[in-house]
């Protein structure tokens, strides 16, 4: 199986909320048109906390990027010419 840890941390949420949700169709006491309901909103849920997690994720991957650009040491050309050719 082929995805990202995000991908499967929503998988594994939304497999989590659908539990009470077959339990009590199961029992009897959910019926199957309020079954259906919760679970497109279980569905609406997952959807929209992957795409946040994803974001955040993006946006911590990309500050991190530019600090490391920013801290990076700069030679000089000092430095360079000093360096032996290997």
């Amino acid at each position: 199986m082929n995805g990202n840890p995000i991908n499967r941390l929503a998988a594994l949420l939304g497999l989590i909320v659908l539990t009470p949700i077959a339990y009590g169709v199961t029992t009897g006491s959910l019926d199957m048109v309020d079954a259906a309901i919760r679970a497109g909103l279980t569905l609406g849920a997952v959807i929209v906390i992957r795409m946040i997690g994803r974001l955040g994720l993006s946006v911590l991957a990309n500050s991190m990027e530019r600090q490391a650009v920013v801290e990076a040491p700069q030679r000089r050309a000092s430095d360079r010419e000093s360096t032996p050719a290997v």
